[in-house]
């Protein structure tokens, strides 16, 4: 009786390692074929890990499948199945997330610019409802974002429109009568606020107003493993989704060498005059041309230095945050030691930085890189630091150790803090060329420098704002470098 019993079990032991084999092989084949899908391994370590796999399913299979084998042997296989099988799972989930990623980041839907209707903190409106047939200020302009902007506003509240030349009248008229509203993009809003004293305390935002515009990719795309290629950064100066415009702070210029393996980081004060290429070359600052778009700052730039600008990568100080908490941290040389201010309302103020080596988390890292009221040259002084926080993390990502270990950190840090015009296809094969051997990169960096000067700006109406005018020596300097990192030199 014992041994009908041990015979049974033994047969529906038999049956579930064969069902068992059955789902093995379709994970095996998943991980697989994801595997070969997702493209980012270099044809020689592909065949290697789909051979090691091969060999390990053989070693397997046979025994969970075919009856003849013994239950000994069984329950081995199905041992080390249940561990291979895992792995796999692990696998297909960041190479599933690795995808999503990338369809993620160069999904380049549109830009968001918010409209505020702001009115003075001791009028009586409350809610939008309030000022239904009322007049509300707004500028003279014609463009498209401000007639969407009071397209909705009329849908929201029936109003009509007082359009005024001067923003500084605009300003004053909201700030000294309580009765008075106005309609305002968040980019004018800011400028009042930075040119009156007291309007921001004086004022309150009543109803905002969110204004959707479709952007397009503007690549112009090369081979990436084997061509230089500019890549513009910029560093909105918000928090929170990659699709609101705003002011760029951050504007680098990152020269790729694929064959040399070299690597120059360019950086524009933010305060440079520019012609604003979709405004007929009106005059602005650089920071104010992200108000328009990465497009027109891209543009800006371009014709200032005189180059090709391949691909952009948009960032915001979520960004910089998120990424380097994912990666435990960077480690930044400063030239000084120096104590934060004018940060505020990001929380960021009283933070102390030493000279020499300085071991920061996301908050310093930004807070480091933003500071420039405690240097005598300022934005100058904040471009340098820009990039020695930007050095930190190239460094630190592309390190072996640390590609492996947070891989999935990064990616779930900045997914919807990144956008980039680059293609998936280009991002898989620039993943596939540093894992062929985990080359070392030269970086090196490059300033351009101005002299400080004051003017009205395009986009600060009758208000004047400080400017830099770019020094042409300096200027030269940096597109001789651009030129020679693409030269191979």
């Amino acid at each position: 009786m014992r041994s009908d019993r041990y015979e049974a079990r033994e047969n529906r032991f038999k049956k579930f390692t064969k069902v068992w084999a059955a789902i093995y092989f379709l994970v095996t084949a998943a991980f697989l074929g994801v595997l070969a899908y997702a493209n980012l391994l270099p044809f020689d370590i592909l065949w290697k890990v789909a051979a090691g796999v091969g060999v390990l399913f053989l070693l397997t299979f046979p025994a969970l499948s075919i009856k003849a084998f013994r239950v000994s042997r069984k329950k081995i296989a199905l041992f080390f199945s249940i561990i291979f099988m895992l792995c796999y799972g692990v696998g297909i989930v960041y190479l599933t997330g690795t995808m999503s990623f990338f369809s993620n980041i160069t999904n380049i839907g549109g830009s968001t610019e918010t409209y505020y209707v702001i009115v003075n903190s001791d009028s009586s409106y409350e809610d939008i409802g309030d000022i239904e047939g009322l007049t509300v200020d707004t500028l003279a302009t014609e463009e498209i974002e401000y007639e969407s902007a009071r397209e909705k506003l009329v849908k929201k509240a029936k109003v009509e429109f007082n359009k005024m030349e001067k923003l500084s009248e605009l300003g004053n008229n909201l700030l000294y009568d309580s009765d008075r509203i106005a309609l305002l993009s968040e980019g004018h809003y800011t400028v009042v606020c930075e040119g009156l004293d007291g309007f921001q305390d004086e004022t309150r935002i009543l109803y905002e107003i969110k204004v959707r515009t479709e952007s397009v990719s503007n690549s112009k795309s090369v081979n990436v493993t084997k061509e230089p290629f500019n890549v513009f950064i910029s560093g909105l100066d918000t928090s929170g989704s990659i699709d609101e415009v705003s002011r760029s702070d951050v504007n680098m210029i990152v020269t790729v060498n694929p064959q040399t393996h070299k690597v120059l980081l360019t950086s524009v004060p933010r305060d440079t005059l520019i012609s604003l290429r979709g405004k007929d070359g009106a005059q602005d600052k650089l920071t104010h041309a992200g108000l328009y778009g990465v497009g027109e700052s891209i543009g800006s730039v371009e014709d200032l230095l005189g180059i090709n600008i391949n691909y952009y990568v948009k960032v915001n100080y979520s960004t910089v945050m998120k990424l380097v908490d994912a990666i435990d941290g960077i480690d930044v040389e400063s030239e000084y030691t120096f104590t934060t201010s004018g940060m505020h309302m990001a929380g960021l103020d009283g933070l102390t930085f030493y000279e020499g080596t300085n071991h920061l988390d996301g908050a310093g890292a930004l807070a480091f890189a933003r500071e420039r009221h405690s240097f005598t040259d300022g934005d100058m002084q904040r471009n340098r630091n820009q990039q020695q926080v930007m050095t930190a993390i190239l460094k630190k990502m592309l390190s072996s150790k640390t590609l492996l270990t947070k891989y999935t950190g990064i990616l779930n840090s900045i997914e919807d803090n990144v956008e980039t015009n680059f293609s998936s296809k280009e991002i898989r094969k620039l993943i596939k060329m540093q894992l062929d051997g985990m080359p070392s990169w030269d970086i090196e960096k490059k300033n351009v420098t101005g002299i400080p000067d004051s003017a009205i700006c395009y986009s600060t109406g009758d208000y004047y704002v400080s400017i830099v005018v770019a020094d042409m020596d300096s200027m030269t300097n940096a597109v001789s470098a651009i030129n020679e990192v693409f030269d191979g030199k």
